[in-house]
């Protein structure tokens, strides 16, 4: 038993690291953990040796094509 491994999961980090729109859910992690203070949030970010990514939600992107309907 002492080959095991315990990994990390912490529920802000994951939380963090699987949203698109990196500025908004920061708000509302701040909101749900650290009673709205974005400061606060940074600060255990920093902590938890977490880097800030900006890789907000990407606007450019192509309109999708209308969808082929079949007559059958």
């Amino acid at each position: 038993m002492s080959n095991l491994i315990y990994l990390k999961k912490d529920p802000i980090l994951m939380e963090l690291d699987s949203s698109v729109d990196k500025d908004s859910t920061k708000k509302m992690l701040a909101f749900k953990f650290f009673n709205g203070d974005e400061r606060l949030l940074d600060n255990y970010l920093k902590e938890n040796t977490h880097e800030p990514v900006n890789n907000t939600y990407n606007k450019d992107l192509i309109e999708p094509k209308s969808q082929l309907e079949f007559s059958f």
